[in-house]
């Protein structure tokens, strides 16, 4: 989107994952997460000076302020005119890439001056997705449809600045709690309604196609790794760990072939949690919150029990912090409700899933901080392979 709110030709095309296997994400990093869009460490203070009703650029920054940020807020400006306000730089504790965010304003067409979110660079899944669904009309920034989007609103993207190929984008400051941080039924709820939008959306942005696919997950490689783990290590319940892997060694083929097999139809976000799900609240404060998904860096083609299967996961263990949700069936639900499939097919395969997902816990035994997690992964699999005939 360019600085006048029209759409940039240029954005790049998703790139595309299976949604690989990673480490466990247990819910107190999911809180620690949620702050992404909604804290930072407080920056000194400019105040912001404007002249005409027009932003004057001037830079705060602090001892450990992101470097990149501060050297190129000057061509973000250049780029984005008079719109673009004083930029506050910040890094997050849990911040690990090398981007750089900071606190702005943006000026509407209308003269009002709304809070933003500016972020440099930005990778080409996050570019793409986010200025594709989050494409907006600035003169119609309240309207219903706007408000409802399942992603930020894009204000200003760009693929280059400075001269050099680096891409940035502008988006809404949400005003609305992260969820993590008010943990109830009631927003989980909004996590999987802003889930289910967010693959009806992306689905009808970008139609999912073979070409789109990545390459499987080695699941042999790393059913081996566990099972190397189990027997070099000192883990509670390693012979049961063990024969358990190995039986699952034993029906890889037959796992695969129903996991495989799925139908590839979905867009999914990828590392769905509560802290990547801010709440957007209409200004009047009558109108109800909706969630918002962010970071959408990991965006990928598959299956939509990925992302449901990827937050239950999280709370293996701790399932009092689902506060009653079995998030394999919310998200089926509020996916029927907009015209989205959800069918029996799809219990068999989320059990699939859980499986793989289980048994390869102990490939991550150097990842894996939660005691918690590892025997509540083994009470998981003592149900799951007598249904699927592991034996």
């Amino acid at each position: 989107m360019t600085t006048d709110g029209t759409r940039s030709t240029n954005t790049p095309a998703p790139n595309a994952s299976d949604g690989s296997v990673g480490s466990h994400n247990p819910a107190g990093r999911s809180e620690r997460a949620s702050d992404r869009h909604a804290q930072s460490e407080s920056p000194s203070h400019t105040p912001t000076h404007r002249e005409n009703g027009l932003h004057r650029p001037r830079y705060t920054t602090r001892h450990d302020v992101e470097s990149l940020g501060v050297t190129l807020g000057p061509a973000l400006h250049e780029e984005c005119l008079d719109r673009l306000g004083d930029i506050e730089w910040f890094r997050s504790p849990w911040q690990k890439s090398g981007a750089a965010t900071g606190k702005t304003t943006w000026r509407l067409p209308d003269g009002s001056v709304i809070d933003a979110i500016v972020k440099v660079p930005v990778g080409a899944t996050e570019l793409f997705w986010s200025t594709r669904l989050g494409e907006v009309d600035p003169m119609w920034w309240e309207s219903e449809r706007q408000r409802l989007l399942p992603v930020p609103r894009v204000l200003a993207s760009g693929m280059t600045l400075a001269g050099y190929d680096i891409a940035w984008i502008v988006v809404e400051h949400l005003s609305g709690r992260p969820i993590a941080r008010e943990l109830n039924r009631e927003n989980l709820e909004l996590v999987f309604e802003a889930a289910a939008r967010f693959h009806k959306l992306a689905g009808e942005v970008k139609p999912v196609q073979r070409s789109t696919w990545q390459q499987p997950t080695d699941w042999a490689r790393l059913l081996a790794r566990g099972h190397a783990a189990c027997r070099d290590n000192d883990i509670p319940d390693a012979d049961e760990w063990i024969d358990i892997i190995e039986r699952v060694q034993a029906k890889l083929p037959e796992l695969l072939g129903i996991w495989r097999s799925r139908p590839m139809d979905t867009w999914c976000h990828g590392d769905l949690h509560p802290g990547n799900v801010m709440t957007r609240c209409d200004p009047s404060g009558r109108g109800p919150r909706c969630g918002v998904l962010i970071d959408l860096a990991m965006v990928h083609a598959g299956h939509w029990v990925e992302d449901a299967l990827y937050l239950e996961r999280l709370y293996w263990g701790r399932e009092e912090f689902l506060h009653g949700h079995e998030p394999l069936e919310s998200l089926a639900r509020h996916r029927r409700e907009i015209g989205l499939p959800a069918d029996a097919f799809d219990d068999r395969l989320a059990d699939v899933r859980r499986i793989l997902m289980g048994a390869t816990t102990p490939a991550f035994l150097g990842q894996e901080n939660d005691p918690v997690y590892l025997p509540a992964a083994l009470d998981k699999l003592r149900h799951l392979i007598p249904i699927l005939g592991g034996n």
